[in-house]
């Protein structure tokens, strides 16, 4: 918009639009279908590679069993791992090959997400963030342990998020592996 590109303002927008009422129309419920979720998700991603420029390409995959079935997850249930993934990881990288995978599998009595990034890593983002938001205080993750807890259940273990620093073979950071598992509903 500032830089005058009308087309690609226009169509920033229309995302973003789409976006706010796919939300306001999933807060009436407690849960909704995993595919409308993973649309939303999807408007998410595109208003952010807007933003970044295309800096990094975005690979999805969900399980075909789960496509086929009725399932129901908590709307936008991943969408703060997605916007760590890009914000911290991906968005402060140099790297010309940015790339943030998320796969939506069936494991068990679960639904499984895995959110992978190649950006510098949580340590890398931890220097920065010190640096330049000190007063920065981030309970997004927080909020989203405590619905993914509630939703699954008491029952559900300790192991509904795990979160893993990935290295290359010389041992530096290569990104981060975030697993969510979530109660097939």
């Amino acid at each position: 918009m500032m830089q005058n590109e009308k087309r690609l303002a226009s169509d920033y927008l229309n995302k973003f639009a789409r976006l706010i009422r796919t939300i306001l129309d999933s807060s009436r419920n407690e849960s909704l279908p995993l595919l409308k979720d993973m649309e939303s998700l999807q408007l998410y991603i595109d208003l952010q590679q807007l933003r970044f420029n295309k800096k990094f390409c975005y690979e999805s995959y969900i399980d075909p069993a789960l496509q086929n079935g009725d399932y129901k997850v908590p709307s936008l249930i991943i969408q703060p791992y997605v916007e760590n993934a890009i914000e911290h990881g991906l968005g402060h990288s140099e790297r010309d090959d940015l790339k943030l995978l998320v796969k939506v599998t069936q494991a068990g009595e679960f639904i499984q997400y895995i959110i992978e990034d190649n950006g510098i890593g949580r340590l890398q983002s931890n220097r920065y963030n010190t640096r330049n938001k000190p007063y920065h205080k981030s309970v997004g993750l927080t909020i989203t342990e405590n619905r993914i807890n509630i939703f699954n259940g008491p029952q559900s273990g300790n192991d509904n998020i795990v979160i893993t620093d990935l290295y290359d073979q010389q041992g530096i950071p290569a990104g981060t592996r975030v697993s969510v598992k979530i109660k097939a509903a």
